[in-house]
């Protein structure tokens, strides 16, 4: 390819760039601007996780479901983290 083909190439690909860009921004505002972040916050995520179950320990605690031994409730903790890893790397 000649240089004048890599020129016109760039720029349609900036062109098309800034459409997209454009239409985000018309749904989201000025953050639309900026590209899509492909990764989560893991730290976030494990923190809610952690909360969550927890949270769901406490009320079946409430209701007299909840076996109280420690070692049971670090497995299932364990087990569910595990099990929400798993389902992420899929998709």
């Amino acid at each position: 390819m000649d240089e004048e083909t890599l020129n016109r190439l760039a720029a349609e690909a900036l062109i098309e760039e800034a459409k997209i860009g454009a239409q985000r921004a018309e749904i989201m505002g000025p953050s639309g601007w900026l590209k899509p972040k492909q990764s989560i916050n893991k730290r976030f995520l494990h923190s809610t996780l952690r909360n969550m179950i927890t949270s769901n320990n406490h009320r079946q605690k409430k209701k007299g479901k909840l076996i109280d031994s420690h070692s049971h409730k670090e497995t299932n903790y364990h087990n569910k983290c595990e099990t929400a890893r798993s389902n992420y790397k899929k998709e």
